[in-house]
């Protein structure tokens, strides 16, 4: 059976409950690209209720996460100057690191020691012209080319390689062993429109087109996010520019498991306005439009979205209950604040601090931190930084519930 692209998609922000379980049912039955039919899913979509005015000023994480805080500073090295990480991920011993500004996927020791580098940047056989997204595939490294529309299968332990072509746009991927997702934002392919293509890395065929979007809509094409997925352990969470949807995908299927819902203040369905300038009318008139930064792990889903600033989220699976503030803190170690963050397929949490701020903020907070083992660490720390030295990284772990 193949998919029927009149069928109705997740992607209306005024959607009701009800409707929204109705296109569930409908959803889980689409056929693949490749003719196979896909197993249904019973899974309740939850509604995420968000009140814009009740938030706190500070979101303290203490209460989901154990005190046992590693301080990671990266080594710094003439060969590893990082500027700006835009994904960080931990494999088996080693920490990966994804510097935009460099073009450069760094790998240290889980003790912060420089290694190597993964791959480079140039235009012969193994090497990215643009680089993309990476994920993880067993031992290997999977960096995406996108100038190029290519993948290159880096080995971590040895020199070799193996390339794989795509011929679809999308800016993000996430994997589960060969079968990975690309994630696009609202381009047209030739596949027709969808933002998701499941594909076996080993054979590099299509498996099947995920998450169809419609003309009638707002064309949120220039609209795009920090992060698009997150994964732990088996499953990934997914969310969209100007969409209130967030799907959960997993090696066999993706289907919509959550409604973000805003008590006043949301986007509505019909705008007429150009995509050129949908970022300035939202802005403008101040609506709020889903989730801009989510991250997953096991129990919790942490995260950002605009109003009036940032405001941080942290949400319970278990209970279903979110809690909102201006700035994020670990109140039982200090009153330092974090805004920069990722989770990691093992189910921990990096936050993230650039040398300067980290040694300015550390000043500021010093006399406020109750703990003296994590305060005589800092202190340490901070005097061996300078103001060019690597970012340091704060691995937290949350509590066992």
């Amino acid at each position: 059976m193949g998919l029927n692209k009149e069928q109705p998609h997740f992607l209306n922000l005024n959607i009701t409950m009800k409707y929204l379980l109705l296109l569930l049912i409908v959803y889980t039955f689409y056929g693949c690209y490749t003719g196979t039919q896909k197993v249904a899913h019973t899974n309740e979509i939850r509604e995420i209720l968000i009140d814009p005015d009740k938030f706190e000023t500070f979101l303290d994480l203490s209460e989901i996460l154990d005190d046992s805080v590693e301080v990671i500073p990266l080594e710094m090295k003439d060969e590893c100057l990082i500027s700006q990480i835009v994904r960080i991920e931990f494999y088996k011993d080693k920490i990966l690191v994804s510097d935009k500004a460099n073009a450069k996927i760094f790998v240290f020791t889980s003790e912060g020691k420089y290694l190597k580098s993964i791959g480079k940047q140039g235009q012969g056989p193994g090497e990215y012209s643009f680089l993309g997204d990476f994920t993880l595939k067993g031992d290997s490294v999977v960096v995406q080319d996108r100038s190029r529309n290519k993948y290159i299968v880096y080995d971590l332990y040895s020199n070799a390689f193996r390339e794989i072509s795509y011929d679809m746009l999308h800016l993000e991927v996430v994997s589960f062993d060969e079968i990975a997702y690309f994630i696009s934002n609202y381009s047209h392919s030739k596949y027709g429109d969808y933002n998701l293509f499941r594909f076996n890395l080993n054979t590099s065929e299509v498996l099947s087109l995920e998450v169809p979007f419609g003309e009638d809509g707002i064309d949120k094409s220039s609209y795009g996010l920090k992060r698009y997925a997150s994964k732990s352990d088996s499953t990934a969470m997914l969310i969209y520019p100007l969409n209130d949807t967030v799907y959960t995908l997993n090696k066999e299927t993706v289907f919509p498991s959550y409604v973000i819902h805003y008590t006043s203040r949301n986007l509505p369905s019909e705008v007429n306005v150009s995509k050129e300038n949908i970022y300035r009318y939202v802005h403008e008139n101040k609506y709020l439009k889903g989730w801009e930064f989510m991250q997953n792990s096991q129990n919790y889903m942490l995260g950002y979205y605009i109003d009036n600033g940032f405001k941080y989220f942290v949400y319970n699976k278990q209970n279903s209950n979110i809690r909102v503030g201006q700035w994020l803190k670990i109140g039982s170690l200090s009153e330092l604040i974090f805004s920069d963050f990722y989770t990691t397929t093992d189910n921990q949490l990096y936050f993230i601090q650039y040398a300067a701020v980290l040694s300015s903020n550390w000043k500021l907070t010093r006399a406020k931190s109750t703990n003296e083992h994590f305060k005589n660490k800092m202190d340490a720390i901070v005097a061996s930084l300078n103001e060019d030295a690597n970012p340091v990284l704060f691995k937290c772990h949350f509590k066992n519930k």
